[in-house]
Formats: structure tokens, C-alpha cells, sequence
């Protein structure tokens, strides 16, 4: 309806939201398709450089991402700090079971994410998932061929970065 009477796709809230932003963080595709046809650019990122993809993938919102990627978003696109959608998704906020950040990594595989980048600090998404103690996570990155011999800018692996030993160990046996 808002977009119907001259709605502007690309009003910003206080720290930079953008509308299509705020959608894919309510997990909403059919509110971001329509902005999407309505002109709305996908990659604005807000103040944090978080664009409407790192949400989706963030919050294991694969319907979101879905249609960001239909969309003509690049799978392997860049945000702020040097993240993409896979390290997103990896490093999932509490809000999405690890089901939806296995299934959100699912879909960027499928459509040609690089499993090994790595972010400005040098950390790939194997070493956030490790890190955060996400442990479904780190085993299908394993299962898909993330490297488990990479090092981040400070030399540490996944395995030293690891937030418990039973992750620490599973590294250890995937080397």
C-alpha cells in the first residue's frame, strides 16, 4: 500500500537501515521481493556495513536470501569488515537454530559461495563457526571442504581459535 501511494525505497532509519533491509531482518521475502521490483537497492549497507544479505544470513532466513540472490545479489559479495554471506551465516546470531544456518549455507553453496574467503581480519567461515562454538556448523563446513589448515592475520587456525576442546578435537582429527 505505502508503495502504491509514493513510498520512498530508499528511506534510511537512524544507524542507516534501509527498508529492504528491515525486511530481510524480519525474515519476510515476500516484503522483499516487492521492494525489490520496486527499485530497492540491495546492497545498501547500514552504518555497520550489514546489508539486507547479512541479515538474512545471519538469522538463517533462506526464503531472504533466496530472493536477494534471484535478484541479482553475488553470492559472494562483501560487506562491511570484509564478511560475506557464508561467514554470516556461519557465525549465526542466537535467533536462528543451527538448522537454518546449515540450510542458509546449503543455498549459498549451491549458488557458488566460496566456502575458504577470508574477512579483513583473516578469519574464513570455518574459524567464526569454530569460534563461536557452533559445532553442526563447523562439521558441515568439514563435510563441504573448508580448509582446515588456514590461518587468520594473528596465525591461528580454527582449531586454536576453537571455544572448546570437544571442537578443538575435531579439528585436530580433520587436519
Amino acid at each position: 500500500v505505502l508503495l502504491d501511494r509514493g513510498a520512498d525505497v530508499h528511506i534510511r532509519g537512524r544507524k542507516g537501515n534501509s527498508v529492504i533491509a528491515a525486511a530481510a531482518y524480519m525474515g519476510s521475502p515476500e516484503m522483499v521481493d516487492g521492494l525489490l521490483k520496486s527499485g530497492a537497492d540491495p546492497m545498501l549497507v547500514d552504518q555497520f556495513g550489514k546489508s539486507p544479505m547479512c541479515y538474512a544470513a545471519g538469522r538463517g532466513f533462506t526464503e531472504v536470501m533466496r530472493v536477494l540472490l534471484d535478484g541479482g545479489v553475488d553470492v559472494n559479495a562483501r560487506y562491511g569488515n570484509g564478511l560475506t554471506a557464508m561467514m554470516w551465516a556461519a557465525g549465526h546470531s542466537a535467533d536462528a537454530g543451527y538448522l537454518d544456518a546449515l540450510e542458509a549455507m546449503d543455498l549459498l553453496l549451491s549458488r557458488g559461495a566460496r566456502i575458504d574467503d577470508k574477512d579483513d581480519r583473516g578469519r574464513t567461515a570455518l574459524m567464526i563457526a569454530a569460534e563461536l562454538g557452533h559445532d553442526e556448523v563447523v562439521d558441515a563446513l568439514l563435510r563441504h571442504g573448508a580448509d582446515v589448515r588456514l590461518v587468520d592475520n594473528d596465525g591461528k587456525s580454527a582449531r586454536e581459535l576453537a571455544s572448546t576442546d570437544e571442537l578443538r578435537a575435531r579439528l585436530t582429527r580433520s587436519n
